[in-house]
């Protein structure tokens, strides 16, 4: 008789719901049999960050017709079992409205409510999703093949290790000490807590010691939102995803009511309750990330992808032998289709945009764009662009996601003005949706990271170009513009300004304690103004994903026994390492050194095994998810339905792979 595998699967959301998934459809092709251990203090599916009793006031930020954890039909080698079969989250929202899909338990009317507004387009409550989530567990567990068994451990992980001599190599440890043996360990952890940086941990001090009140980051859904006080000034650090939340709670989860303004359609206005503080919110940037536009799909249909294509890199990979540049090799290629496809919509939208015809300013464009002139074509399209573009109508790239950079304001009032205009633009913008020129250019940046995944994951680039390039510079330029929030939120915000319950610190904030009046003290140097005075701070973010600082008693007590370490990237000026946010790993398909020629781009997912001490591979733990930042990027995006394997569903197949792995050794 084959022996059972035991496999123990840490984590129990999106990414370890994907490898129970494939564990399940690999074992049910295989027969080969299996027990699974799923392991996480919060419920099966939707885990923490998507659980179920969350407000409906947290919405995502992508459409309904994006997110998935089952891949369609013929994405992977092995499909899904029958009864998840291309069931992603807009079929089953679907289906649910049409009453052929049963939720796992009774919706309240709020959630129906919810549920039957939404549209493929809308952009859904994280609670919602958790019900999408929770009904795909509910439903795999209902119909394991009867090789398969599964059970749900509602405890937190906190130890493994290896039993050199024992039936089944690894041991996991639950808090409260029952040990689990396993054959395989899958790390599928999401979202950790992790300790405070030190300018943060000041102000921890500086709040215990004069009664101040500071929230460091943290899930939206886990902060005590009604302790926050009516009509006193509360500081807020951090204006995107998280700071959306935290004004939704503040006002219309206070009973504040927004409604349309009969005189301009595009815009809300906020009637408050008078439970609201007095918000002022501060970031790097000065501004929100700007809105999503609004599209028919999650790209925009008449999008022109022509320069950053898997097929150019491709290219790159086979006439050269170094290893990739991002700033050399690939942000060329993102911008050239950036500036195309913005100067494409200005051009039908606004030909009185140009000093020359529109259509000659185009074909000029294309040649310097298809010239291949190494870094001059920056130069020469900025010349064409200066003599036949109007001023105000260019495209400025880095003043997309820093509108304010460098300009002097000298006062709250005045900063606000200048931000409320900015935030009607961009929604001016979202709701022109195809036809804005500066949406399609973010839009071309958006669709980059597509690509952009895959070749990292593949090919990847130099240590130097991924810490210096890729994750300091252009991370946070990109994010800013492409995963930003619905327009809705957008609208709310300028509607609240208006409305005087928020306002803004401008620019490079900075916060502290002032230790004389006992109160934080937030000022920008770009706003002219009396620094702005409070006892209440809170970090509008989610805790770091970086395995160095995280505080998980598993990965510490892992790397305490050499299993795991973070991975060392080499710094450009040769000096001592930098450590990686994400884990150190390995994966036997993977090829290292791109130079060594022969790699063919998207064929690749991987089955990630941590590396420990002296380089050992630990060969039956694995990882999924956002400790994979070390050799994967945007971890943290959800897989796209109906999308290939090795693009928008990159999680599924790695999850796929590492199935493989586990069921074949």
């Amino acid at each position: 008789m084959v022996s059972q595998r035991r496999v123990v699967v840490v984590g129990a959301g999106p990414r370890g719901l994907s490898a129970v998934e494939r564990l399940t459809a690999q074992a049910a092709q295989t027969r080969a049999r299996v027990h699974i251990d799923l392991v996480d203090p919060f419920p099966p599916g939707a885990g923490h960050v998507w659980r179920t009793d969350q407000s409906l006031l947290f919405l995502m930020n992508t459409p309904s017709l994006f997110p998935t954890v089952i891949a369609p039909d013929g994405a992977l080698a092995v499909d899904p079992l029958a009864e998840v079969r291309n069931m992603s989250f807009d079929r089953w929202r679907r289906g649910v409205v049409d009453g052929s899909i049963t939720p796992v338990s009774a919706l309240d009317q709020a959630e129906r409510d919810a549920l039957e507004a939404l549209t493929s387009q809308d952009f859904p409550p994280r609670a919602i999703y958790g019900r999408y989530l929770e009904w795909i567990f509910t439903t795999l567990n209902n119909h394991l093949p009867s090789n398969v068994t599964l059970t749900v451990h509602r405890a937190e992980a906190v130890d493994a290790w290896v039993h050199e001599e024992a039936r089944h190599r690894y041991a996991v440890e639950l808090a409260g000490g029952q040990s689990i043996p396993a054959d395989a360990v899958v790390l599928a952890l999401g979202h950790l807590d992790a300790h405070l940086r030190p300018g943060q941990k000041e102000l921890v001090d500086g709040a215990a010691e004069h009664g101040l009140t500071y929230w460091p980051p943290t899930v939206p859904a886990d902060a005590p939102w009604a302790d926050l006080p009516e009509q006193e000034t509360v500081l807020v650090r951090g204006m995107g995803l998280n700071f959306c939340d935290a004004l939704a709670q503040l006002t219309e989860g206070r009973s504040g009511t927004f409604e349309p303004d009969k005189y301009n359609p595009e815009r809300l206005i906020y009637r408050p309750s008078g439970k609201e503080p007095h918000i002022v919110a501060g970031s790097r940037r000065g501004t929100p990330y700007r809105a999503k536009p609004q599209l028919e799909g999650y790209y925009a249909h008449t999008l022109e992808t022509r320069f950053f294509t898997l097929e150019a890199v491709q290219n790159l990979l086979d006439t050269s032998s170094e290893q990739l540049s991002f700033e050399r090799d690939l942000w060329p290629l993102i911008r050239k289709d950036a500036n195309w496809n913005y100067y494409r919509v200005l051009a039908r939208t606004s030909p009185d945009a140009f000093t020359q015809p529109a259509g000659e300013f185009l074909r000029k464009l294309d040649a310097i764009l298809l010239d291949d002139d190494g870094a001059r074509w920056s130069q020469r399209v900025e010349a064409l662009v200066t003599a036949s573009v109007v001023p105000g109508r260019q495209l400025q790239q880095e003043r997309l996601a820093r509108p304010f950079e460098d300009v002097n304001f000298d006062s709250h009032d005045e900063y606000a003005a200048a931000v409320v205009h900015y935030l009607d633009r961009d929604v001016h913008g979202s709701l022109r949706g195809e036809d804005d020129p500066v949406k399609m250019a973010i839009s071309s940046l958006n669709a980059a990271r597509t690509v952009l995944k895959c070749v990292l994951a593949e090919a990847g680039i130099s240590d130097s170009s991924w810490v210096n390039e890729l994750r300091r510079d252009f991370e946070p330029f990109v994010e800013g513009l492409a995963s930003g929030p619905p327009v809705l939120r957008i609208q709310q915000l300028a509607a609240l300004t208006r409305a005087g319950v928020v306002r803004f610190l401008g620019p490079e904030p900075r916060f502290v304690v002032d230790r004389n009046e006992g109160c934080f003290v937030a000022a920008s140097p770009w706003v002219s103004d009396t620094p702005v005075r409070a006892r209440w701070l809170i970090e509008a973010m989610s805790p770091a994903n970086d395995v160095h600082r995280n505080i998980s008693p598993l990965l510490s007590n892992m790397h305490e026994r050499g299993l795991v370490r973070g991975k060392l990237m080499e710094t450009r000026d040769g000096a001592s390492p930098v450590t990686s946010t994400g884990l150190d790993v390995s994966a036997s398909a993977r090829r290292e050194d791109t130079a060594l020629g022969g790699l063919t781009l998207g064929t690749g997912a991987f089955a990630y095994r941590v590396v420990g001490q002296k380089d050992a591979v630990e060969p039956g733990i694995f990882v999924l998810g956002l400790q994979l930042s070390s050799v994967q990027w945007g971890v943290s995006i959800a897989a796209e339905a109906d999308s290939p394997a090795h693009l928008g569903a990159r999680t599924l197949a790695d999850a796929d792979q590492v199935a493989q792995a586990i069921l074949a050794d």
